[in-house]
């Protein structure tokens, strides 16, 4: 394959497609975010899922890994796509009722989060320079929700919310069988959203959508798609370690996006919440790396 032959295996051929991935995971919820207002929540999830779950059907038929269909009701696979869905059902309406570089912000404490349910739950070592690296990433969060009588904002800590249920799925997630092909588990995933969205947006009552609506929504099931295929190839391909802060490039473009489509620019304090967020993040990872091991999830937030 052309890709194969441009970018060969092993962390180089990992950090492209990881970067492609959260890229295109960012401009699809730029375009979400574009069509709402339009057209309800729960029928863009259903037209975007209906579309990526064809889309990966087919990327999986052509693996030759439909022919293993039972593994899609895997009791742990259909655990954490639950936990995904309610999640995912958080975030996105967090999204369309925020500045989109603030959501991204919130959605990156989920590695922090990670870091100390780990240590509580699973009871691995977590020495005083990470929970001081989570205390730091908290107080972040804290700027940029900005939880104040003035300005108290109750999407943001729906979006909150959707980070607890990114730690919960990816906790399952470690926990799934890895004879389980990746891309079975994602099938199941974005099915349950397309099932469950598409029942809501009936019982909601349909909208008619512009041409225009349409193909942002398919435009975005078609680069969600793409970004969990990349995902996938990134960390088959790559040390976890080496293209997991990659994540928080996603924050570069989402402030992009957010000042050249929306004009929104944070303010001071969530600006520094943000730089908070990034910094204890990544000093999270570079202590990972200096101790020769990773508690992060294998698989990133759409």
């Amino acid at each position: 394959m052309l890709y194969d032959r441009l970018f060969g295996t092993g962390n180089r051929r990992g950090i492209v497609s990881f970067s492609l991935a959260i890229f295109l995971f960012v401009i699809n919820e730029a375009l979400c975010k574009l069509v709402y207002g339009n057209v309800p929540a729960s029928q863009i999830l259903a037209v975007r899922g209906l579309i990526a779950t064809a889309i990966i059907l087919v990327i999986a038929h052509l693996l030759g890994a439909t022919r293993r269909v039972a593994m899609l009701l895997d009791r742990r696979v259909v655990v954490r796509s639950g936990i995904d869905l309610l999640g995912s059902y958080a975030y996105m309406v967090a999204l369309f009722h925020m500045p989109i570089a603030n959501m991204t912000a919130i959605n990156m404490a989920s590695p922090l989060m990670m870091t100390a349910v780990v240590a509580v739950v699973l009871h691995e070592p977590v020495g005083w320079r990470r929970w001081s690296a989570i205390v730091a990433g908290f107080f972040g969060v804290l700027l940029v929700v900005q939880p104040q009588a003035s300005n108290f904002n109750a999407y943001s800590i729906l979006g909150v919310g959707a980070v607890i249920c990114i730690v919960l799925r990816d906790l399952v997630t470690r926990r799934i069988d890895a004879a389980i092909p990746s891309i079975m588990v994602t099938l199941t995933n974005v099915g349950m959203m397309a099932a469950v969205a598409l029942a809501f947006a009936l019982a909601e009552g349909w909208v008619a959508m512009t041409w225009g609506d349409f193909g942002y929504v398919a435009v975005a099931a078609l680069f969600i798609a793409a970004g969990y295929q990349l995902a996938v190839d990134a960390f088959r391909h790559a040390e976890v370690p080496v293209i997991v802060p990659l994540r928080y490039t996603g924050l570069l473009w989402a402030l992009l996006l957010g000042y050249l489509v929306w004009g929104d620019v944070p303010n001071a304090l969530a600006t520094a919440g943000i730089v908070l967020i990034v910094a204890s993040g990544l000093y999270v990872l570079h202590r990972e790396r200096v101790r020769g091991r990773t508690v992060l999830p294998v698989e990133p937030q759409p």
